[in-house]
């Protein structure tokens, strides 16, 4: 697959180099007491440049150079206590930016920094191939028109989703403005957020039975559960002239996928967990796809919606649905239909899990549920409120963020602060995640090796936070 003729070097360069981990190729890249790597290997998309590695060997005697993501910031030198958790907590970030800002260098490479994530701003590819299932997620949506699995079971794309089709509900939930939208918008009515609800058989009880048990999945940024991938398109191409791979942009010049991911999305995600005996919630997030909202950065309020969204399957409030034989419920009549026989939503067995933007979500959904409150991007913002008590279970986060701002490139800090104190939107996870991630009853952590979410270290030491010696609260461990 080749790339777009017409595009600017400038903006293939720009590509190559987006979502480098910025490190010197002469180290360090573990901290203190860490072993140092074997080497140096050239790892492809999306990095492009070497990473360190470490020498892994085969049960058949060979080995070989394995890669990572280094760390990006290191304690300085005497550095008392737990830095990485006390020196990037919401507090400890704005009183740097507060200080930071004061120097106009700084403040402008900040500002210049948050244009690329800039507010508002929206991922709205669904029907931009095809028009079956374009929708104007803003307004009032007639629910048949939303694409469901069977649309997918269709030439070209033939997707092993299309049988669960008669256990698919389109789902529809209100949830408030967020606050750059009513602070910088002026914008206070309710905006609408959909996805799909899988029914499943229940999972296995320990018991001989099956119990029901539902499982939350978030995608990652850009991700629109109902929009075209066709199964010819690569999420990168070679570039001859940036010397690079590239990430694609669609829709190309086949004019065949409306977004990238959206396939792996629905079947090794979506169905597989259906298939695995859970039922299964996902909604595009608000700024994304079928979902209304008109930003799709804040992941502290694409939180709130998972809350808001369970608390609407037990009332039925701001709740509509369309059943797998077609039946269109609303509000009262739609309540306690998608909760599995449970009395309210606190007492459905759930699990969490998002992959990048979507791990994000789930990080801090965790800490709302089992600690407290995260509004850090609120003007008002302080203290914690009570911890939720949902009956989640446990969280698998992909692609993590858990680690927190301490892995990310210190500019990023500063970014994020920027964003919360002037911008009021919430992105990525601060510490206050990695300090309490040992109250969560159970977590697994899969990445990538040179995944540029975190370095390495970084998402070890999330697990080496969230499995203390003793283990978790109800003799569960985190798994890796």
């Amino acid at each position: 697959m080749s790339g777009d003729s017409t595009a600017s070097n400038d903006w293939l360069e720009g590509m190559k180099r987006l979502r480098q981990f910025p490190f010197s190729p002469d180290g360090p890249f573990t901290s203190y007491g860490e072993r140092a790597p074997d080497g140096l290997v050239t790892v492809g998309w999306d990095q492009n440049k070497l990473f360190p590695a470490y020498r892994v060997p085969s049960a058949d005697g060979t080995s070989e150079l394995v890669p990572f993501t280094p760390l990006a910031q290191f304690p300085p030198h005497g550095a008392n206590g737990d830095w990485y958790v006390d020196n990037f907590t919401d507090a400890s970030i704005k009183r740097r930016w507060a200080e930071a800002k004061t120097d106009p260098e700084i403040a402008d490479r900040v500002r210049t920094l948050s244009e690329n994530l800039t507010v508002p701003h929206e991922f709205r590819a669904t029907g931009s191939i095809d028009p079956r299932g374009r929708i104007y997620a803003k307004g009032v949506v007639d629910l048949r028109d939303i694409r469901r699995p069977a649309f997918f079971g269709q030439a070209p794309w033939n997707e092993p989703i299309a049988a669960v089709d008669g256990m698919t509900s389109i789902v529809e939930v209100a949830v408030p403005r967020e606050p750059f939208e009513r602070q910088r918008l002026g914008l206070t009515d309710p905006i609408r957020i959909r996805g799909w609800h899988l029914a499943g058989k229940g999972i296995a009880d320990g018991k001989g039975g099956r119990v029901r048990a539902l499982v939350i999945l978030t995608g990652g940024r850009s991700i629109e559960t109902t929009a075209i991938n066709h199964p010819d398109d690569n999420p990168a191409y070679w570039d001859a002239t940036a010397k690079g791979w590239i990430q694609s942009a669609y829709p190309d010049a086949y004019r065949r996928s409306e977004s990238w991911g959206a396939r792996s999305w629905r079947n090794n995600y979506i169905f597989r967990f259906q298939q695995a005996g859970f039922d299964v919630l996902t909604l595009d997030k608000r700024g994304h796809g079928i979902s209304a909202g008109d930003n799709d950065s804040n992941t502290n309020e694409q939180a709130n919606d998972i809350f808001r969204a369970l608390d609407s399957f037990e009332t039925g409030a701001g709740l509509r649905m369309l059943t797998p034989n077609g039946a269109l419920l609303e509000e009262a009549s739609a309540a306690g239909y998608l909760l599995a026989g449970y009395a309210s939503a606190k007492q459905l067995p759930v699990f969490l899990s998002g992959a990048s933007q979507g791990c994000m979500v789930t990080v801090w959904a965790m800490h709302k549920n089992f600690v407290g409150g995260t509004d850090f991007e609120r003007p008002s913002a302080g203290g914690l409120t009570a911890p939720l008590g949902y009956a989640i279970k446990g969280a698998l986060v992909l692609a993590p963020f858990v680690g927190g701002l301490g892995y990310r490139p210190a500019d990023e800090s500063l970014l994020e602060a920027f964003r919360r104190s002037e911008s009021h939107v919430q992105v990525f996870a601060t510490s206050e995640i990695m300090a309490h991630i040992h109250e969560w009853p159970a977590v697994f952590i899969g990445r990538g090796l040179w995944d540029f979410s975190e370095s390495l270290e970084g998402s070890f030491e999330a697990y080496r936070e969230g499995a203390p010696a003793e283990g978790f609260g109800d003799g569960t461990r985190a798994a890796w």
